[in-house]
């Protein structure tokens, strides 16, 4: 068992991740109205089951393959926040500037605290992590030729100075904060923030905005409850700040991956946003 504690700032910075960030990935209920998931009992029935069966695999996987799945979540997330945070575009640039800003989180928060996040790997996937740290090595080589090649095409690509300025915001919270805290503020304050005010004029095209609201509500306590059940189950074989991580980052991705499924992969590429 590893001797692992966590902060005050650390335990405000997962708390807010559940309670705050998570609601953001809870409008994919709403987001299956604008797809058309909702118009058939059928449809509707598919759409749920999917989402939970993705969810479930994830988990399950993650118990079975945990070096594994670990690596897909983090490169996946790079992606997800990457792109996510740009405006939508069928394009390489588009691709290779959502891997540099989403790697400037993920690789970023890693690279700049990797005694700290090393301590988190081997208890979220245990101590064989020689495949987990190759393939970090390995992502930030890309990141490093991505973003020259950004730099080398700047004339090429529109690169709005909103962008510019939250890359430095990022930034600038990457360096100051512990890894945790700075994972908090990015994904509460900036990619959910960022998400909901992007879909909402959509969803409110398909619904009101009560109807959304509550859509929202609603999957973020179904949520809130698989976690509480989660942690109801593992504080019973681990320590409460391993309890808490495992909670917090296996269930994020158990959402994730169903999530970007969606949002990313449906979703935004339809209404282009």
């Amino acid at each position: 068992m590893i001797n692992f504690s966590l902060n005050w700032w650390d335990y405000i910075a997962l708390f807010s991740i559940i309670f705050i960030g998570i609601p953001h990935g809870a409008l994919d209920g709403a987001i299956s109205i604008t797809l058309g998931y909702t118009k058939k009992v059928r449809l509707q029935l598919y759409f749920i089951l999917t989402y939970i069966f993705v969810s479930c695999f994830v988990i399950m996987l993650w118990y079975f393959l945990p070096v594994i799945t670990l690596i897909s979540f983090l490169f996946t997330s790079i992606f997800h926040f990457g792109c996510g945070d740009l405006d939508w575009k069928r394009s390489r640039f588009y691709f290779i500037g959502g891997y540099v800003h989403g790697g400037l989180i993920i690789l970023g928060i890693i690279f700049l605290n990797k005694i700290e996040v090393n301590r988190f790997f081997e208890i979220l996937s245990g101590d064989q992590l020689y495949l987990l740290w190759t393939s970090l090595y390995l992502g930030i080589f890309l990141w490093i030729i991505a973003i020259t090649y950004i730099c080398l095409n700047y004339n090429k690509i529109n690169i709005s100075s909103h962008y510019i300025k939250i890359a430095l915001s990022i930034s600038l919270v990457l360096l100051v904060l512990p890894p945790l805290p700075a994972f908090a503020i990015y994904f509460c304050l900036i990619h959910s923030f960022h998400h909901i005010r992007r879909i909402i004029p959509i969803l409110l095209d398909f619904m009101e905005r009560k109807k959304a609201i509550f859509l929202m509500i609603f999957f973020s306590v179904f949520s809130w409850i698989g976690c509480g059940i989660a942690f109801y189950y593992l504080s019973n074989l681990n320590t409460y700040p391993d309890t808490i991580l495992k909670v917090t980052f296996v269930g994020l991705a158990a959402l994730t991956f169903p999530h970007m499924i969606l949002v990313d992969g449906i979703f935004r590429s339809k209404f282009k946003i």
